[in-house]
């Protein structure tokens, strides 16, 4: 799934976002905003996979008359979980962009005429979102989520020149999620994460230190997902930065897990960013783009689904007692430390072993060397009881019989 995503598919997306239908502008209350919302609900309607695919109507109260009755729109796909449907797992970015920094501004008179292209914000993230719909409804990865997850376009979430406030579009969803009481056991917001002509690099940033307890643990486990999956991106350590600058804010607000994926907040410097000179300017285009660094966040927004969900393979049997092929279940709990359960099924007798390698290839383990029944079998590895102690870090099993060989791969955490 990892490999799966794809830089031309990411640079199509981006590309006409920035267009916006011809307008070049996804400023709100816009014709090209309209024209974004659109084109991103037709691409999730292409993927059978989905669960649901909506528009999700609000208004701004703030805005002035007409423009507060013009509906707005979150556009909402959703995969619906395997076990536990209920919880849901929040992945956004926002549709809209501004050109609030650019000379030709002229203090917002022009909002309805001035070109905001955002192809890294926000056009960036919305690509994001579309390749993962792509990706996690693709049968051929199998891929099964144990909760529900929602892929949302989230509009308005820029202040505008018309009205009053900003992350509209989050604030209506996480609201509505709130009344209804909908257990949101993590959102991440994926804004402006395409700029960085040096390094490949993303800034975790939570909303503030009130909500540091559930917020942390979540930044965390995309920061392990980074080193663990291999993605190969530059990223800060706990206990993270504030920032109330996206739409992660409009969750952390209602007491729910929610972090922000941003190249770094764009007017600040550090060993790995300089600042961005074509943000909410008519610059803001897809030249600018560092493309590796949108698809290797993407990437890790896949791994971090994937570190959630245990077991991504979808294999179903009718009867586990008389499997009718060799399966070796992914470990769990993963990561673990010290010790962690392996389980795998055999449709016949036969010899078999299970071992434990490093990712250079040593054996570190023999967890299984004999004649095994058919059926259901799990073993438990203790790292612990290893002669020389392990390191954290990411290992293979081996499941192998005179007919077949599978690999997986298991993460220590110490």
């Amino acid at each position: 799934m990892i490999n799966a995503v794809s830089i031309d598919n990411l640079s199509e997306h981006i590309q006409i976002l920035e267009n916006a239908g011809g307008t070049k502008s996804r400023i709100t209350f816009t014709p090209g905003v309209d024209s974004a919302a659109m084109y991103v609900k037709r691409v999730f309607d292409s993927y059978s996979g989905l669960t649901s695919v909506e528009l999700d109507t609000f208004y701004i109260s703030t805005a002035e008359t007409p423009y507060n009755t013009k509906p707005q729109f979150n556009v909402v796909a959703t995969i619906e979980g395997r076990t536990n449907p209920e919880k849901v797992f929040v992945i956004g970015a926002h549709l809209d962009a501004t050109a609030d920094r650019d000379r030709n501004w002229k203090k917002g008179d022009n909002w309805d005429t001035i070109e905001a292209p955002g192809a890294d914000d926000n056009a960036t993230g919305i690509a994001s979102i579309l390749e993962l719909a792509r990706i996690m409804t693709d049968e051929q990865f199998g891929f099964v989520n144990d909760f529900t997850i929602k892929l949302v376009a989230f509009g308005a979430e820029e202040k505008g020149a018309n009205y009053y406030g900003n992350h509209h579009g989050s604030s209506h969803m996480a609201g509505k999620l709130f009344v209804e009481k909908i257990e949101t056991i993590g959102m991440v917001s994926m804004d402006m994460i395409g700029f960085n002509p040096s390094n490949d690099y993303a800034s975790i940033v939570k909303n503030s230190d009130y909500g540091a307890s559930i917020t942390v643990p979540l930044g965390q486990r995309f920061y392990d997902a980074n080193i663990n999956f291999s993605i190969g991106l530059i990223t800060n350590k706990a206990p993270f930065e504030n920032g109330t600058y996206s739409d992660h804010q409009s969750f952390d607000d209602l007491g729910m897990p929610a972090i922000l994926l941003i190249e770094n907040a764009p007017w600040k410097r550090n060993d790995y960013y300089d600042p961005n000179p074509y943000y909410h300017t008519s610059f803001d285009t897809f030249e600018t783009l560092n493309m590796v660094q949108v698809k290797k966040i993407t990437q890790l927004n896949i791994a971090t689904m994937a570190s959630y969900n245990g077991v991504t393979t979808g294999l179903e049997l009718e009867d586990e007692d008389t499997p009718n092929q060799m399966i070796l279940s992914q470990n769990y709990p993963n990561p673990f430390n010290p010790a962690t359960t392996i389980k795998f099924q055999l449709q016949e007798p036969g010899q078999v072993s299970l071992k434990v390698y490093n990712m250079l290839g040593r054996e570190i383990a023999v967890l299984v060397n004999g004649m095994k029944s058919a059926g259901s079998h799990e073993i438990v590895f203790d790292a612990n009881n290893i002669g020389n102690e392990l390191s954290s870090g990411v290992y293979i099993y081996q499941l192998q019989t005179d007919r077949s060989v599978i690999r997986n791969k298991m993460t220590l955490i110490k």
